[in-house]
């Protein structure tokens, strides 16, 4: 395995630190006061619907107003004009005003897995469902606490391979140490409470157990201590007594004493969440708590304030009747144990909107493709892609484009999820005629959904992020391509140009199309070959050789176990110009070897202009497209202007070379026997021959092709 070791944990950039309700809160919210930003269709063109994205819980608004300027084709805000929809079930909601200042609320909730995409409301027209409407004028006596919910959440670190349910973490904590989280915003009533913590374990001794916590609350211990093992995440649940909480400047300490006998102990603060008897008022923008009592009190509010009981938060009912005296607000409860949700209207969550195109569907009869395009939403994509699209089909294929929002909207309802894509490929794979056999996504992808890291790279077209052995969650492009759960061979050959602007994807398109129009000449037929510092390196280099070498190609070797200083010599070579370059060895995102042998930034010293290799390295993380900040190896060789590489096969992460090889055998045997004619069926096909064997189950996944699928593979021969 890799030597080079990937930090993926300590990210530099934004850290956001959430005070929440009942739900985690990943972005800020809009009220309703802010203007937005809707970029209507072209003049004349109305959409079927507006997606409606929302990143936190609460009372979400959509106005009269958003939809005259999105051009929704309605009359007016009303359950007889308009529906709307999550994942295709509707979702009640409830409309205040008339005419011109109507407004449609609607309780949001958000997606809280961090590695899906945002949640995504459907407004379209059509008949809806009104919310449920339930008289809650108020009796005499009321109570004004209640039990309420906190929670604390820093999302700055992703550590690819914490296996629980987030991988988006805060601080870390090192022992001994300790670490204080400042319980600002509650308001507690003198009742009892009760304390949770997720946490992330990072470390394993073999010792049992080897991870130790404190708890101290404003400075007192609390009884118990919680030990426990391994590398996991563990959740502590800690009931507090009354009155432990003090009226403000609460601070919950987290140490870590150090010990275990552990060699070390690293432990990562997921969340941390307060349920606690709390006064009731509304201090920002909202108030959620649960209560039995018939006649409630909330303070902070007046009489534009809403209420809803949002007990089952996909049937909310909204409480009419509410009595506002001063800047309280009273009404009647419901029942035992409801959860209710009191908000200012003035500070409404405003989600999104984007205009959902009438799309020509993607179902039905009539459609068919050998190779389809699917596009990220970027202005200037589609034309940059057209030259390519257009020899496609002058070699004879049936090619068809597709924007991804298109697929987003009919296969995911408008939510932008990798199972979107999938969906589409295999209703394609069924049902087109032609079937696809190609497929080239156009858009570079970043794990960081939700920006939290505030990186260069911009998440504009999702990759699958699977789950492996040595790096944990990585980019499998593949994954798109296996329709059977229980299979791993790929029925479809995929390849990624992974742009992030216009001048990048131009570079891209130019060099495939250089490289199909190259005529038989000289550097075609050499071929580098370059090995790291270990003889089963070597050994699997001179194997490769052997093979180029029987069917013409020239092969120049440059092994460290030879020569460590081989910067230059490569660096020579590529500008000379060669039609292969092949690495295995130990690597790291930007670098080959612990010598750091090649490196991203030698792509900017690369002159081989139309010289174009393709590129094949059976190592670790040279292919990791989907970091938010750095930069690939192959990314940048594929970039490169004046020269570099037209293809890439890379790792997007760490497997072993035992497990490497099969593979790259497989690969280079059907395209130099001429089993395969381009590098997607190639890759495909190695795939395939290994998809029975579990243990091939990492490189099957994260050996992904970035460059076009139907790339046609040079030969000395051909």
């Amino acid at each position: 395995m890799n030597r080079q070791h990937l930090i993926l944990a300590g990210l530099a950039g934004l850290t956001i630190f959430f005070f929440g309700a009942a739900a985690y809160v990943f972005l800020g919210s809009r009220i309703q006061d802010d203007p937005l930003d809707i970029k209507p269709l072209p003049l004349g063109e109305a959409p079927q619907a507006l997606r409606l994205t929302v990143y936190q819980s609460g009372i979400a608004v959509v106005t009269a107003g958003d939809l005259r300027q999105a051009n929704l084709p309605v009359e007016g805000l009303s359950a007889g004009a308009l529906q709307l929809t999550r994942d295709g079930q509707p979702v009640p909601f409830y409309v205040a005003g008339e005419g011109r200042n109507a407004s449609l609320y609607f309780y949001a909730q958000p997606v809280t897995d961090t590695l899906d995409a945002p949640a995504v409301y459907w407004l379209a027209p059509g008949r809806g469902q009104l919310m449920e409407e339930d008289p809650a004028a108020p009796g005499e006596e009321a109570e004004s606490v209640a039990w309420r919910r906190q929670t604390w959440e820093e999302n700055e670190t992703f550590l690819a391979q914490a296996a629980g349910d987030d991988v988006w973490l805060g601080k870390r904590l090192f022992a001994p140490n300790s670490l204080d989280v400042a319980l600002e915003g509650i308001q507690p009533a003198g009742g009892s409470g009760q304390l949770t913590i997720r946490i992330w374990s990072n470390n394993r001794a073999q010792q049992e157990p080897d991870h130790h916590i404190e708890l101290l609350l404003n400075g007192a211990k609390l009884p118990d201590d919680y030990y426990w093992d391994g590398i996991t995440q563990k959740t502590i649940t800690v009931s507090l007594e009354a009155g432990a909480l003090l009226p403000a400047g609460n601070v919950l300490t987290i140490n870590a004493p150090g010990d275990t006998g552990a060699a070390g102990e690293a432990l990562y603060i997921d969340w941390v969440r307060l349920d606690y008897d709390g006064r009731l008022e509304v201090q920002d923008d909202s108030l959620w708590f649960r209560s039995s009592a018939p006649t409630l009190r909330v303070a902070g509010v007046d009489g534009d304030a809403l209420v809803f009981d949002v007990t089952d938060p996909a049937a909310p009912v909204r409480l009419a009747g509410t009595k506002a005296a001063g800047e309280e607000l009273a009404f009647a409860g419901r029942g035992q144990e409801r959860a209710y949700f009191v908000f200012l209207q003035e500070h409404v969550i405003r989600p999104e909107i984007s205009p959902a195109p009438s799309w020509e569907p993607l179902t039905g009869g009539g459609r068919g493709a050998d190779y389809v395009a699917i596009v990220a939403d970027v202005e200037g994509f589609l034309p940059l892609l057209d030259p390519l699209l257009e020899y496609r089909r002058l070699q004879g294929w049936q090619v068809e484009a597709v924007l991804a929002s298109q697929v987003f909207d009919e296969f995911g309802y408008g939510r932008r999820t990798p199972q979107a894509i999938r969906d589409f490929l295999a209703y394609a794979v069924a049902e087109w005629e032609p079937a696809p056999r190609f497929v080239l996504l156009v858009g570079d992808a970043s794990y960081d959904l939700y920006n939290f890291s505030q990186g260069k790279n911009q998440n504009l077209l999702p990759t699958y992020l699977v789950y492996t052995e040595f790096a944990g969650y990585v980019a499998s492009d593949t994954w798109f391509t296996i329709f059977d759960d229980n299979s791993l061979s790929p029925e479809l050959a995929i390849g990624r140009f992974p742009a992030q602007t216009a001048g990048q994807l131009a570079t891209m398109v130019n060099k495939t199309l250089a490289y199909e129009r190259a005529a038989e000449t000289e550097w075609l037929n050499r071929a580098l070959l370059v090995a790291d510092d270990e003889k089963d390196f070597d050994e699997a280099s001179d194997d490769l050789a052997g093979d180029l070498g029987e069917i013409g190609y020239e092969t120049q070797k440059l092994y460290m176990s030879e020569n460590e200083e081989i910067r230059d010599a490569i660096i020579s070579a590529l500008n000379q110009g060669v039609g292969i370059i092949n690495y295995v060895g130990h690597g790291s995102i930007e670098v080959w070897g612990d010598e750091r042998v090649f490196q991203a930034e030698d792509a900017e010293t690369l002159i081989n202009g139309e010289r174009l290799p393709i590129f094949t390295t059976f190592t670790c993380l040279n292919g990791y497209f989907n970091h938010p900040d750095a930069d690939a190896l192959a990314e940048t060789l594929l970039w490169a202007e004046d020269g570099g590489v037209v293809a890439a096969v890379a790792p997007s992460g760490r497997s072993l070379t035992i497990q490497q090889l099969p593979l790259a055998e497989v690969f280079y045997q059907v395209l130099l026997e001429g089993q395969a004619q381009t590098l997607g069926e190639a890759l495909q096909m190695a795939k395939t021959a290994g998809a029975d064997d579990e243990f091939l189950k990492d490189v099957i996944h994260t050996f992904n092709l970035l460059g076009d699928p139907a790339l046609r593979f040079h030969t000395p021969q051909s």
